[in-house]
């Protein structure tokens, strides 16, 4: 679930659909508010006053904790790229909703929009993909496939959305919790995940990671062991090197 090029999706936290997983998204596009001079110089003078101290706690943030060592009550869920090869749903039109400048079919299958509306993404019946804007609440096309929050490439079996986790964090699953069948749970313990990519809906525990299991090749995926809902999970999470 993706943003339109050189934009986020918000992250406006429900709570997960029990029956379902969730999509990631994007982090939400913001900017500063104007300081005016007072705020300024009362500040300044907070600084003089209480010294370094201050100044660091108000200009840094504590990092999202992430380190080696075990760590169980992990909701995971997993979520992919929609094909509309599988979808034969009535049509909806979108003409409505088609970012400016965009040239898209006036409509698709109103079960393939939901899915696309969740994930971000979904690869259209003439090879593209369609792209769903968080922020500005439109349709878009694309050639390229699904990314993440930093315009990486999601790579099936491996990229992870997570709000709790630094960027580029790798994550190695040590136990599934229940529910998962033994065949699936080992090739998700065997997986190297990486945090790729934020989530928004449904991802307010954070000890939520969604796994993306990559594009859709069966129209009953969702009903296979794959699509997975669990907690209790135990998670490892090791932080990124700090460059430099």
């Amino acid at each position: 679930m993706s943003a339109h090029p050189g934009t986020t999706p918000p992250a406006e936290p429900t709570p997960p659909r029990p029956t379902s997983p969730e999509p990631r998204a994007r982090a939400r596009r913001g900017g500063r508010v104007p300081v005016i001079v007072t705020c300024g110089l009362l500040v300044l003078a907070a600084l003089v006053w209480t010294g370094p101290g201050l100044y660091h706690r108000l200009t840094t943030t504590d990092p999202a904790r992430s380190d080696d060592a075990p760590r169980g009550g992990y909701t995971l869920t997993v979520y992919f790229t929609p094909s509309e090869a599988y979808y034969d749903g009535p049509r909806r039109d979108i003409r409505d909703k088609v970012c400016p400048g965009e040239e898209l079919p006036d409509a698709f299958p109103a079960d393939y929009l939901e899915r696309v509306d969740l994930e971000g993404f979904g690869r259209t019946a003439r090879g593209d993909y369609l792209g769903w804007d968080f922020d500005e609440h439109c349709y878009f096309a694309t050639d390229e496939p699904p990314v993440g929050s930093h315009d990486n490439a999601l790579v099936p079996w491996r990229s992870v959305a997570a709000n709790h986790l630094p960027y580029g964090t790798e994550i190695r699953i040590g136990d599934c919790g229940p529910g998962v069948p033994g065949d699936i749970c080992a090739r998700v313990k065997a997986a190297h995940w990486r945090v790729d990519d934020l989530c928004s809906i449904g991802c307010d525990d954070t000890n939520h990671l969604d796994l993306y299991i990559g594009e859709q090749t069966r129209a009953d995926l969702e009903d296979e062991d794959y699509y997975f809902v669990t907690e209790g999970a135990t998670v490892r999470a090791r932080a990124p090197e700090p460059k430099g």
